[in-house]
């Protein structure tokens, strides 16, 4: 289960109250260790307990130790977080029972989120320079610790402000993109309009004539523009409903409680239904006005081919332009995620997560002591090597690209003992023998950890290239030595593996150091396997293996190493789907658009193509005819590259590791769009190539 640890005036200054029983509260985590207390989430209380109330006061154990249930949070309440929603909340204080081990009095630990509230007329900057000053006298007091310490305000939601930008940006994009969306349809719709109108004016100069007003004529037009507004907006309400109800039951593909809460909101749909209606009113009154400025007198006397426009080119053609070059934009972005949703996949990432399984446990929940965990990591290394189909088994407290990251300060080793000298940051990994072959990471200089690197033999570490030049300022670092924290014994670079993704997939290069697990000791153990088969049958023998070994101990993140670079992947997955969408949606809509423009341009020149035949006209000919608005699309392409080469920052906003100015990505959503319109022309163009010239002359 996923947990939150709270101070015991966290439930206070959120000022939340219980749905059943009582929170902590301040009174109640002073100590470590004296507060075995847990509140539930209401969906833990319902799905785990049933919603019996007995719950409270009840016991439950929590890695191995007993705690009390207090309450029940209110419904809806799923802590501080947009994403991530905790099933309970237990005491700060109790953070060396749940963990194994404890950091509360350890101050290179980065592990807690502040959160408080604004004094009533203080401002955010005020606050600010009141935090910026503790931070400064911390610096002061603990300067190997918290120099260069600066404190910035955000609203929680977004791990602070370290995803804020992120979505934001994802959000704003996909805005401009379901803005595309709503255009592509308006011009649909403006066209439609337009031609229905056309169709009609003969029915519209009769009723004029027999004293149905102006007024009157454009008030029916309104009406229909508006049923057919209300009817498509309802529709659209009813999809949108459906939508939200299935993306709030998807489920992340994490081994991590990521929810994606997509609640109906009034207000949206009131916005929808709104722009809905306003869409449809807006584009059915330009041509009701059109309707009523048209001379009578040719329509009366069976004239139905004078066109409501003197240009060239009527609106309902410019429409297509738009309605073209707003779909290239869509088109080109769906196609951009995906590709670069496959060079994120095989991007290079200083790993091989193919035929690799993993399985984890975490000692220290279980009791463990550092040699009773050293113990139980070899006997079960040695037993799940003996699995059918595994070739070789390693361990580590975490790997790439995975939730669980850490991080320690490293200096190059001889600099000066002052307080200005330089110290860096680098991730760590706490690695056995043979985890740098097992997950396949290219070593380039030096060797592998071996049975001889323990804890009585002198401090060895592999380094990655970043490590290497940012910290120890070369390219062959075997050989030299760094240290975690001053006074500290040297460590020696033993081995330099290149550079990979640890963080998440856009990061630049970040400086890492793998340390041997015999030497630093580490609970938590995420073991890889080696291995050809992933079926449920191996990781049935995992789990036997280890139960052999100790039942009580759970095993958590089974799966397939590919399968954990879903988090990493995430946000990729979450573009395309939405591009995909869009671009899907803008394409049909483009497709329906010209199917209506060349069918209509085909109906309204039955006559003339019926007189073409009549005189000889060649079927080569008849294409022409009935093709020559084909030349809109070729418009609307030029606008769409020229709207998608300015929109390629955009783009770049919710897209990575492509360039999204691709002159071939380009030419083939031109390509494909020209396909597009010839494919939605046939029906019309083959009827009018098979029009019957005497049934044609003869209609009026």
């Amino acid at each position: 289960m996923w947990c939150y640890l709270a101070t015991g005036n966290y439930f206070d200054v959120l000022g939340m109250k219980p749905a059943l029983g009582r929170f902590f509260h301040q009174a109640d985590d002073l100590q470590p260790g004296a507060s075995p207390y847990v509140v539930l989430s209401y969906a833990t209380w319902q799905a785990r307990f049933a919603g019996d109330t007995k719950t409270i006061g009840a016991t439950v154990r929590i890695n191995g130790h007993t705690y009390t249930v207090l309450g029940v949070a209110p419904r809806g309440f799923h802590g501080t977080e947009m994403f991530y929603w905790p099933e309970l909340w237990i005491p700060m204080m109790m953070q060396p029972q749940v963990e194994g081990h404890s950091w509360l009095d350890e101050r290179a630990t980065w592990d807690t989120e502040l959160l408080g509230r604004l004094k009533p007329g203080a401002n955010r900057s005020q606050a600010m320079a009141d935090l910026n000053r503790i931070a400064g006298d911390l610096a002061r007091q603990h300067p190997l610790s918290d120099k260069g310490l600066r404190m910035r305000l955000a609203e929680p939601g977004f791990l602070g402000s370290g995803i804020r930008g992120a979505v934001a940006a994802f959000t704003g994009g996909v805005f401009l993109l379901a803005g595309l969306v709503l255009l592509v349809a308006c011009s649909n719709l403006g066209g439609l309009m337009l031609a229905r109108v056309t169709d009609r004016q003969r029915e519209l100069a009769i009723r004029n004539s027999i004293g149905a007003g102006r007024l009157r004529i454009v008030s029916q037009l309104l009406t229909e523009a508006f049923v057919l507004a209300f009817l498509g907006g309802a529709s659209g309400c009813l999809l949108a409903i459906s939508a939200c109800k299935l993306f709030s039951s998807w489920r992340a593909p994490v081994d991590f409680p990521v929810q994606l809460s997509v609640q109906v909101d009034w207000r949206v749909l009131a916005f929808a239904a709104a722009a809905s209606l306003l869409t449809g009113l807006l584009f059915g009154l330009g041509p009701a006005l059109r309707s009523v400025r048209t001379d009578l007198n040719p329509l009366l006397r069976g004239s139905s081919g004078v066109a409501i426009f003197k240009t060239r080119f009527a609106l309902r053609d410019l429409l297509l332009v738009a309605q073209v070059a707003f779909c290239f934009v869509l088109v080109f972005g769906c196609l951009l995620s995906l590709r670069g949703l496959q060079s994120a996949i095989t991007l290079p990432l200083g790993f091989d997560p193919r035929n690799a399984v993993t399985a984890a446990v975490d000692l220290s929940s279980a009791g463990y002591s550092k040699e009773q965990g050293l113990l139980f990591q070899q006997r079960a290394a040695e037993s799940l090597r003996a699995l059918p189909g595994v070739s070789s088994v390693a361990y580590a407290n975490s790997l790439p690209l995975s939730l669980d990251q850490s991080t320690t300060s490293v200096e190059r080793a001889g600099q000066s003992d002052k307080i200005g000298r330089q110290r860096s940051r680098a991730i760590y990994y706490d690695v056995s023998t043979g985890l740098v072959a097992g997950m396949r990471m290219r070593l380039l200089e030096g060797r592998d950890f071996n049975d001889h690197d323990t804890e009585h033999s002198p401090p060895v570490a592999i380094v990655n290239q970043a490590f290497a030049r940012q910290v120890l300022g070369t390219n062959n670092p075997v050989g030299q030595t760094f240290r975690y924290t001053p006074g500290s014994m040297p460590v020696e670079v033993i081995g330099l593996v290149a550079d990979g993704k640890y963080l998440s997939l856009t990061e630049s290069p970040q400086p890492v150091v793998f340390r041997a697990m015999r030497q630093e000791y580490n609970p938590t153990t995420t073991f890889v396997l080696r291995s050809r088969d992933s079926s449920p049958a191996l990781f049935a023998g995992i789990r036997q293996e280890i139960q052999k070994i100790d039942p009580r101990l759970p095993i958590y993140g089974a799966g397939t190493l590919e399968s954990l670079l879903g988090f990493a992947l995430f946000p990729m997955h979450a573009a395309a789907v939405a591009l995909s969408a869009f671009g899907a949606l803008a394409l049909l809509l483009t497709v329906t658009g010209i199917y209506g423009l060349v069918d209509y341009s085909v109906a309204r020149r039955t006559n003339e193509i019926g007189i073409r035949i009549a005189v000889g006209a060649s079927a080569f000919e008849l294409l022409r005819l009935m093709l020559a608005r084909l030349l809109l699309v070729t418009a609307g392409l030029a606008f769409g590259v020229t709207l998608a080469w300015l929109a390629a920052p955009a783009l770049s906003a919710i897209i990575y590791t492509t360039a999204p100015r691709d002159p071939a990505l380009l030419s083939s959503v031109v390509l494909a769009l020209l396909a597009a319109a010839l494919v939605s022309c046939w029906k019309p163009v083959t009827r009018g190539l098979r029009v019957n010239a005497v049934s044609a002359l003869r209609c009026d």
